[in-house]
This record gives structure tokens, sequence and C-alpha cells, in this order.
């Protein structure tokens, strides 16, 4: 029974991991045939360089059923809803592979050689559900012709996402309790008795803790709250300021459309670092409505009450639902209105930079009086028992592991934020320099007459702009520059550098720190021939995406992290002291056995000696009394010698081996037992040929006086006992052999125990204190050797003695 209890939780840890096991396979089933969404953009990226090098080298001989065969082992690559869509007008060619989503290219600006969106779209005449398709868009050379390539590839729906998200939670979630419940069982059963918990290290200091994060949990929330109102205030008051500046700025006397268009795509550009995924309208009189940046449709429209207000509102093209603030103002013919995606506040992120700083510390103090609260506490307690002072050492040295683990994992953290945050760097530096080819391509077809009005519209559908940028072109004297934002071009020209200019516009920064970008510059010639030079800077804003994902799957995976290391450390401290657990435990074996065996021999002494002195005896009486005194005091030195020997041979480290003829010690043996071999008219028989052993003299004759001493315990009067030695594989091995009554198998694997007796009564009334043999074990072992018995009930016993020569 108490087995079973044992292998309860190791089996209900094996369970949880197997539920485990079995939830990662059903969160992988709930999205098969949708695209890992981490690995589209890559994925896409080179689906769309493999065709178009495909078509490229078939040279003149495009077809539809030849690129339809270029597509074939791509398609799958995409996901099971995915697409990919090659057009070439002039050679008549519009072939779809996959499913049909009615994209066609002009969702963007139709001057963008290039873009790429993650959009949430339904396959035209069916009823499925929407699902995030992440598109890429190319106008480029397709063999002999100019062509568009699109590629989509299909992600999970919103309800394969969310089972898949649920799936994922069970599982990490039975990951989490089968190592709690490992940790569980390996804790050792005396902590788990009615208050022995009390005997944790810092149990009080983690009661401490859990209470004061219970009562700081409100207080946070409303500090939280609070800031968070006040930042969203200032934010509007803010943004209704700029839409005011802008239709100002667009001088209200002036009537030239053209520039108050000029400033609505500046300001639009500008606003883009600091929040992407806005927009712009601009409604004139007798002119079409003019939006820049995000279509969010009817619904982002204020009506004509123009009051100013926080909407929720998803893409027309799709994607997820984001939280903007939109608003407007009006001067003369025009009217505008903006509409800007709330912003990470430097508020709320200076408050979470605070609280984690403080409440870790908080919660350290907090551990400190608890520990010191239980210490006071304790001081009017029993003092511990040996074994939870063991099982507080485990523990404390389990606690010890998981600070040394943490704090070797720290560093390794750090370096691996720091070799991603680099390659995020250089993936945004690979688009800045393709965005930078594609904006000379754009120049190369523009006039210097035609500049100054298409230069606000140059950045529009360019990838870059997901982030937020700006351009400054320059060319002869003068100066366009697409938002307002103060920098110098770099040095390196087409290698990418970090500028910090002003922040005007940011909210996510707090007031006079200082904006970075990333600056690439350029130089060509534009359509008739005059030179000009351009600047792109963008914002780190992906970057600062990719560390924050990364830090957020780390706070998923530290806890799971923490309770494998805490289980490490048990397991580890269990492991180490483990001997010294075994060493207390034979200590309080070898006391309690040392005990009984010396009150035998003093409870008679005290009894004769009681018996002697209670009345008036004759000589032969007193004499029969001490004799029995003198008999057990004799018994309890013999004790008291082979305890202390069991002691010196415990703390016995490498001792001196020399060659030892076995004549000499034959000699020896025949001496001691003569005597007591006289007195039983037994026979000790010992080998005439000369033979050596390489052991250590002194340990190697208490071995053999006591296994001879035990055998003359044991054999039958008039018998013999017989001694051989034999050499065998560099291995000398010297026997023992009487002819006693045997032992019986069971008690063959204890008889080298100390205190073990096969007949306890027989052995108190030879004189056997129950150390002999476990002397003998712990001489051998000393020298590097092994003991071995063989019995025979009713025949006799042999027990050997095996030392590598």
């Amino acid at each position: 029974m108490k087995g079973a209890r044992h292998a309860l939780k190791p089996g209900i840890a094996g369970l949880l991991l197997i539920a485990a096991i079995v939830c990662g396979s059903l969160m992988r089933s709930s999205t098969t045939g949708a695209a890992d969404p981490d690995t589209q953009q890559v994925t896409v990226g080179e689906v769309a360089g493999t065709i178009s090098q495909r078509i490229t080298a078939m040279g003149t001989a495009v077809t539809p059923g030849a690129i339809r065969i270029a597509l074939q082992d791509q398609l799958p690559l995409l996901g099971a809803r995915g697409f990919v869509r090659v057009r070439i007008v002039s050679l008549d060619i519009d072939v779809l592979a996959g499913t049909d989503y009615g994209i066609t290219g002009q969702e963007r600006s139709t001057s963008a050689f290039t873009w790429q969106d993650r959009l949430t779209l339904v396959p035209i005449g069916t009823h499925a559900d929407a699902r995030p398709v992440y598109v890429l868009y190319l106008n480029t050379g397709l063999g002999e012709a100019w062509g568009e390539l699109i590629i989509g590839s299909a992600g999970p729906t919103t309800a394969e996402a969310r089972t898949s998200a649920g799936w994922m939670v069970a599982m990490w979630s039975c990951v989490g309790l089968a190592v709690l419940v490992a940790l569980l069982a390996f804790l050792p059963p005396a902590m788990k008795r009615r208050n022995s918990i009390q005997h944790v290290p810092g149990w009080y200091g983690c009661i401490w803790m859990l209470v004061g994060l219970l009562a700081m949990t409100p207080v946070v929330w409303v500090i939280a709250s609070r800031t968070l109102t006040d930042a969203r205030l200032a934010f509007a008051r803010s943004r209704d300021a700029l839409a005011t500046a802008i239709l100002r700025a667009s001088r209200p006397q002036d009537t030239d459309q053209q520039w108050t268009t000029t400033m609505a795509y500046a300001f639009h550009q500008s606003l883009s670092m600091s929040s992407p995924g806005g927009f712009i309208r601009l409604l004139s009189d007798g002119t079409d409505p003019l939006l820049l940046g995000t279509d969010y449709g009817s619904a982002a429209e204020l009506g004509s009450n123009g009051e100013s207000r926080w909407m929720n509102l998803a893409p027309v093209a799709g994607g997820a639902v984001r939280r903007l603030y939109v608003t407007s103002d009006s001067t003369g013919a025009s009217t505008l209105e903006q509409g800007t995606v709330e912003p990470d506040y430097w508020q709320m992120r200076r408050l979470r930079l605070t609280l984690v700083l403080a409440i870790p510390l908080v919660l350290l103090i907090l551990f400190g009086i608890g520990c010191w609260t239980h210490r006071r506490h304790r001081e009017t307690k029993a003092l511990r028992t040996p074994e939870e002072t063991m099982h507080a050492a485990v523990l404390r040295q389990a606690l010890l592991t998981m600070l040394v683990v943490g704090f070797t994992l720290v560093p390794a953290a750090g370096l691996v934020a720091i070799i991603y945050h680099e390659a995020s760097i250089g993936r945004l530096d690979q688009q800045l320099q393709a965005d930078a080819t594609v904006l000379r391509g754009q120049l190369r077809n523009i006039t210097s007459a035609d500049l100054p009005a298409k230069s606000p519209s140059l950045l529009e559908g360019l990838p870059v702009m997901q982030n937020g940028a700006v351009l400054r072109i320059r060319s002869g004297n003068s100066n366009f520059d697409v938002g307002w934002y103060d920098f110098e071009p770099p040095l390196g020209g087409v290698i990418p550098t970090t500028r910090m200019v002003s922040n005007y516009w940011d909210y996510s920064l707090a007031p006079g720190q200082q904006l970075p970008l990333r600056v690439i510059s350029a130089s060509d010639k534009l359509k008739d021939g005059a030179l000009y030079s351009f600047t792109l800077a963008t914002t780190f804003r992906q970057v600062t995406q990719d560390m924050r994902e990364l830090w957020t799957a780390a706070a998923w995976a530290s806890p799971l992290v923490l309770l494998f290391i805490a289980l490490a450390g048990v397991v580890s401290a269990r492991l180490a002291l483990r001997p010294v657990a075994e060493s207390m435990r034979r200590l309080d074996q070898f006391t309690g056995d040392a005990g009984h065996e010396l009150r035998t021999p003093l409870a008679s002494i005290h009894l004769n000696a009681q018996v002697a002195l209670s009345q008036d005896q004759q000589p032969d009486e007193f004499r029969k009394h001490l004799t029995a005194i003198a008999s057990q005091a004799d018994r309890s030195t013999r004790l008291a010698e082979s305890l202390l020997l069991m002691a010196r041979l415990d703390r016995q480290g490498e001792v001196e081996l020399t060659p030892i003829p076995l004549l000499g010690i034959w000699a020896n043996l025949h001496a001691a037992f003569m005597d007591q071999l006289r007195a039983r008219n037994l026979t000790l028989e010992t080998p005439s040929e000369e033979m050596s052993v390489v052991a250590n003299h002194d340990l190697l004759m208490v071995a053999l006086d006591n296994l001879v001493e035990n055998a003359l315990r044991y054999a039958p009067e008039g018998g013999t006992i017989a001694v051989t030695a034999h050499l065998l594989d560099s291995h000398v091995t010297i026997a023992v052999t009487d002819k006693g009554p045997g032992i019986p198998p069971g008690a063959l694997p204890h008889i080298w125990d100390r205190f073990y007796r096969v007949d306890d009564s027989r052995s108190r009334d030879s004189g056997g204190s129950g150390l002999g043999l476990a002397i003998v074990r712990k001489a051998v072992e000393a020298m590097g050797g092994r003991v071995a018995v063989t019995s025979e009930v009713g025949k006799g016993s042999t027990f050997s003695i095996v030392i590598s020569n």
C-alpha cells in the first residue's frame, strides 16, 4: 500500500505529460493546412523569388501552361488556402493557382511597384470564415515582358487560432502541473506531515509575499487606470490641436488646392512615423476626397456634427480591429478628418518600468520580514529532528541551485536578446534598402518639373510605411521634404545608419526624449537628366515589436523554466545529500543498536552488584557474582573496542598496501586462537604453500581474526575450521569454512549489516556482538577488496575475502 502511494504522484505526472502531448497534437491538427503566421513573410518572399526566376528563365516561351507547371510545387508552401496569381497584360496571361480571394493588386496605390500587407479575406463564392492572408504584390519583369506577381499565404481563421491557442494553454498547463506533481513527488515524506511545512526555509516569507501581492493588486490597478485616463486625455487634446494646425498651415486665403494637398501629405508622413495605421481624409468643395493612409470605410466618418471620439475600427482591406482617436476641423471650403491609432503611451511605459523594479523590491522586503518573523517564532519552538534538518537542507540546496542557475541564465538571455535585436535590425535594413531601390526606380520616371507635385506621394505603398517613414529629396537648389523631421544624410550612403531626431508627435516617448531613425541615402538622375539625392528614414518600430514579442514569449516561458529549475534543484539536492542522509540513518541505527547492546551487560553488572551487596553471603557466592560482573565488563569492553574499530574504519581513507607473506598470517592465527581451539577440541587447518597478498597487515589480521572467531563460535566441538587461499586472475581469495548449522538463504543478504544476528539468543549466549562480520567487510573494502559468503543449512558456511593482488 505504501509503495502504491509513492508511485501515485509519478504516475499522475506521467499522465499529465501524456495529456500535454495529446494537447500538442490537437493544437497542431487544429490549424492543419494553414501557414504558420510567424514564417509567412519569409515563405512568401522565398516563393516569389523562385517563381520569378522560373518565369524569367522561360524567355519567350512564357505560356499559361508553363506558368502553372512552375507554380505546382510552390503552392503547398503557402498553406491549403494560399494562392499565386501571375498577370502579364502584354501577353494576355492571367493565371490564378489556389484559392480566389479577388485580389487584383490594386488594393494599394497604383504607383507602387511593390507592396505587402496582412489582409483578412474570404474566398469568393464561399461561406467560409475569414482568414488572415499575407499578400505580396510585385510589379516586375517576368521573362521578356513586364508583369504582376501576387502571392498570398493563408494563415488560420480566427476560430482555428482560438482553438489552437486553447490547446496550447492546455498543453502548457499540463506540463506545468506535471512538473509541480513531480516536484511534490520528490519532496521527502516528512515534509508532507502536519506542521512540517513550518520548517521549510522561507515558508513565512512566502506567506508575507503572497499577502503583499494580494494587497498591491487593487492599488496597482487604480494607479494604472488613472494614468491611462490622463494619458488619453492629453493625447486627444494634442490630436485636436494638430488637426487644426494642418488646416491653419494651409493659409485660409489661399485657394490653391495643391498647397493643401501637399500639407496633408507632409503631415500624414510625419504622423505615420509615430502611429502607422492612421489616416487623413481631406474634403474640399468641387474636388474628389483625398484619403491618405489606411482606409477604414464609412465607419470612420464623423458625420455632420464632427465630434471627436474614440473608435474601434477595422481596415476595409482586412486586418485586426484597432482603437483610433478620430477628430476633424473645418476652415472655408475644406474639412479635414484625422484618425490616429492609440499609441503605447510613455506614461504607461514608465509606470510599467517602475512597477517591474518596485514590485520585486517590495516583495523581497516582505520576504525578509517574513523570514525574520519565522526566526523569532522558531526560537520558542522545539528543536528540529535530524530528519527535518536534513529535509530543510535539501530545500535550501534546491533554492541555491535555482539562484545559481537563474543568475547563469540572465547573461545568456541577455546575449540571446542582443543577437535577436541585431538580427531584427538587419531585417529592417534589408527592407530599407529594397524600398530605396524602388524609390530610385520611381524617380527615374519623374522630371524636375513634376518633382514638387509627385514627391508627396512617393512613399505611398512602400512597405517601409508600415513602420512610418519620411523622405527628403534634394535636386539642384531645391529641397522637397515628405514629413517634417530634421536629420542629416548619413555619410555611408547606401549603408543604413542611425540618427537621433527631435520628437514631435510620438506619444510613446517621454517629452524631451529623441526619436531614433534608421536612415539611408542614394543619388541618381531624374528623367530629364537632373541630378538628385534623397534620404529615406524609418523608425525602429518593427524592431521594438520584435523585441516585445521576444520578451512576451520569455515571460510566458519563465514560470515553466523556474518550475523545471526547482525540480532539478530538488532532485540534485537529494542526490547530493543522499550520502549524508544515509550516514545519518546509519548513525541513528548504530546509536540505537549500540545502546541496546551495552544496556544488557550493564544491567547484568548492576544486578549482580546489587545482589552481592544486599545480603551477607559466603565468599563463594561473592566470587560467583564478581565473576559474572567481570564477564559482563569484559563483554562491554569488547563491544566498546568493536565500536571504536568500526568508527575508525568508517573514517579510514587510503591505506598503505604492501606484499604480505600469508605463512606469517597463518602462524599469527594459530597463536591467537590456540587456547580457544584447545578448549573446544577444534582444529584450525591453514595452507602450507608459500603465497603472498598485497594488503594492509593490520586490516587483514582484523578481518581474519573476526572470521575465525565467528567460525569458532558456530563450529561443532571436535570439528575442523579450514582456511584456504587461492590465486586466480590476479585475485587472491582467502576462505574460512566451518561445519556449523549454516545460514538460512533469507538471512544471507543481511549478515554483513551491523548488529544483525541470524539467531539472536545463541549469539548473545556465545558472546557475539553482531559487529564482527560488519568489521570484516569494512576492513576488506578499505583495502579495495570485497567479501562473499556461501552457506547451506545443516552443513556449514564459507566466508571469503577477495583482494586484488
